[in-house]
């Protein structure tokens, strides 16, 4: 097999990828140029490369960076910008999954405490069992937002994801004894 075919099955793997998420392909195949490069490419650079006009390849470039997949770049002394793609797959956990969910996690925790507020001093039954519903979302909120910090803050994420599965696999195997 040549170094070609082995980026080709990778171009249509993103490709495929893309379109399982309902993107369009060009998705994919811009994840992919950018994959396979050492150096960052500009907007031009790209849309030649994938075929694909200057206006598709930069609206899909705004939602590949967005997410985190892909990252701008400024070479010094040239006013053009220059992209490329996050290979390791870890940086890519922590920097756009970890760090998106920390955030929902946090934007969820501030509207519970304004709902917990807003039925502050009201004694009705209806307020009650929304106290109690906030109450234990709050404390499911507060779990997530612990487990996120030790993946953000911890260098070895495989280590503690292991950990955690062990715990798991442990607690399933003593339920299924009893």
């Amino acid at each position: 097999m040549s170094v070609e075919e082995a980026k080709r099955i990778m171009m249509e793997h993103f490709a495929n990828t893309a379109r399982k998420f309902g993107l369009n392909e060009l998705y994919g195949y811009i994840y992919g140029v950018l994959f396979f490069e050492d150096e960052p490419l500009s907007l031009g650079e790209i849309a030649e490369r994938t075929s694909y006009s200057h206006s598709h390849v930069s609206t899909a470039l705004k939602l590949l960076e967005s997410i985190g997949l892909v990252k701008r770049v400024k070479k010094p002394g040239d006013k053009k910008a220059y992209f490329t793609a996050i290979k390791n797959i870890r940086e890519w956990r922590r920097e756009a999954y970890y760090k998106k969910i920390e955030e929902d996690v946090r934007q969820t925790r501030e509207s519970l405490l304004k709902a917990l507020e807003a039925i502050k001093g009201d004694n009705s039954e209806e307020a009650e069992k929304i106290r109690e519903r906030i109450e234990f979302a709050l404390k499911r909120n507060s779990i997530t937002e612990r487990i996120i910090n030790i993946f953000l803050r911890h260098v070895q994420e495989e280590e503690v994801l292991e950990a955690l599965l062990g715990c798991i696999e442990e607690k399933i195997k003593n339920r299924a004894k009893i």
